[in-house]
C-alpha cells in the first residue's frame, strides 16, 4: 500500500491529463456560439416600400427637347431645350431627379415624367 502522500502525487500527477481531456471533449461538442441571438428571436427587415407607378402623360401635355445626358457620380446633367441642367434644377415647373443613359427623369409634386433622348415624352 501506498502512503497517502504518494497516493496525492499520483492524483495530483493526473490531473492535468484529466483536465486536457475535459477541455478538449467541452470544445468538440461546442457547436454554436451560445451568446448569438436565435433566429426565431432576431429581428425581421421591415418589407420594402412598393413602388411609385411612372405616370405616364402624352407628349402634348409637356414638350420638353431633351437632346443630352451625361450620366456622372458628382453632377449628372442634360441638355434640355438649350439649357444645362443638374439635378435639382427646374425648367417649365419640372424638377430633374434623375439622369441616365439617353433618358432623364422629371418630377412635378408626386408625378414622375419620362424623356429619352429626341423622342419627347415617352415611359
Amino acid at each position: 500500500m501506498l502512503p497517502r502522500t504518494g497516493a496525492i502525487f499520483i492524483l495530483l500527477g493526473c490531473l492535468p491529463w484529466f483536465a486536457a481531456d475535459a477541455a478538449e471533449t467541452a470544445f468538440l461538442q461546442l457547436q454554436n456560439n451560445p451568446f448569438t441571438r436565435p433566429e426565431v428571436l432576431k429581428p425581421k427587415p421591415p418589407p420594402p416600400p412598393a413602388p411609385r407607378p411612372l405616370v405616364v402623360v402624352p407628349p402634348e401635355e409637356i414638350e420638353l427637347d431633351l437632346t443630352a445626358t451625361m450620366v456622372s457620380d458628382t453632377r449628372p446633367m442634360v441638355m434640355v431645350d438649350g439649357e444645362l441642367l443638374g439635378i435639382g434644377e427646374k425648367i417649365k415647373g419640372l424638377k430633374l431627379i434623375a439622369v441616365m443613359e439617353g433618358k432623364a427623369v422629371f418630377a412635378r409634386g408626386a408625378r414622375k415624367y419620362s424623356f429619352e433622348i429626341n423622342q419627347g415624352q415617352r415611359k
